[in-house]
């Protein structure tokens, strides 16, 4: 970050998010529990099953957000920020197996329909976790839009689906009321399916982490743009960026005049840096200069330029 400063804040936020992640699946799970003990409703215990998994992955979540705020070491020179893109890589695979036992389970109570005892108290239950996973997803984007943390986002995508799940069992517990009995295991079945793509969502998102997939478009026209800008750059070529919980990391090739002084070339390279870093504050940057002669563009990779259309 641009200061220790700006670096406790992101701390505690991140560290704010992920607890109220897990101590609203503890609510979720205490209360669901008692109300399908008591109501023998799938759709509702397909919700507990949900909330049981979800306390699983916000664990592994937090503990991820934790170690990946640990300062750089020998061994981790980059910091340990890619942990974060591992937990949501974990919550993508216990999503994914709470929306396999949620499909299979109402497929069951389809065939072999159930009434639902309790409904009124089944129907309160399921709004007030709309009301509390709707101001948790607030609060998850609030804390995104500042920090950019993938740990976060996926966190808050898996809760966004929670709500989802929860109008979805409001309306099969409706349709249960005025007998249609089915409605149970079919909307369970589905919220089940609902749940699987959004573990496929997240799981995809970490894995490109992971694979250290390249800025979006809008960034790397910004990054080559700001190189562009100081008149002296011949070319850029080879250009690399990624992203890995707050940091942003960037390097390329710079082509200079073979002729020009060491310490004009490298003042260049600083005020090449300082243009990049108004739209990139936080980013660790690394320019290598190059002379404008032929064997310079014998191994070139990519060539970049701010008009290439390319992701």
């Amino acid at each position: 970050m641009n200061s220790s400063v700006e670096l406790q804040r992101y701390k505690k936020l991140v560290m704010i998010a992920g607890g109220a992640s897990v101590a609203t699946a503890i609510l979720f799970i205490i209360i669901k529990f008692v109300v399908w003990v008591i109501s023998s409703s799938t759709v509702i215990f397909a919700s507990l099953t949900d909330s049981i998994f979800d306390l699983l992955a916000s664990l592994v979540n937090l503990l991820a957000l934790k170690f990946s705020l640990s300062p750089p070491d020998k061994e981790h020179r980059y910091g340990h920020h890619k942990s974060q893109a591992l937990a949501s890589l974990a919550q993508a695979a216990f999503i994914g197996g709470s929306s396999v036992l949620l499909v299979i389970h109402g497929i069951e109570r389809c065939l072999h329909p159930q009434g639902v005892l309790y409904l009124d108290l089944a129907i309160i239950v399921s709004v007030i976790s709309i009301v509390i996973t709707v101001l948790l997803v607030l609060l998850q984007t609030y804390v995104y839009r500042l920090t950019r943390s993938e740990a976060i986002s996926a966190d808050r995508l898996h809760y966004l689906s929670d709500v989802t799940l929860n109008i979805g069992v409001l309306l099969a517990l409706a349709l249960s009321y005025y007998g249609y009995l089915w409605a149970d295991g079919l909307f369970a079945s589905l919220i089940g399916l609902f749940i699987m793509k959004g573990a496929y969502v997240i799981g995809f998102r970490a894995v490109q982490t992971l694979l250290d997939k390249s800025l979006g478009r809008d960034s790397i026209k910004k990054i080559i743009n700001a190189i562009h800008s100081i008149g002296d750059v011949k070319s850029v070529h080879d250009l690399k960026t990624h992203r890995a919980g707050p940091m942003v990391y960037i390097q390329g090739h710079l082509v200079l005049d073979g002729n020009m002084d060491l310490f004009k070339a490298h003042d260049i390279v600083d005020e090449i840096e300082k243009k990049i870093r108004i739209d990139f504050p936080d980013a660790e940057i690394i320019l290598h200069m190059e002379p404008d002669t032929q064997s310079t563009y014998e191994d070139v990779v990519f060539f970049d330029s701010a008009e290439d259309k390319t992701e």
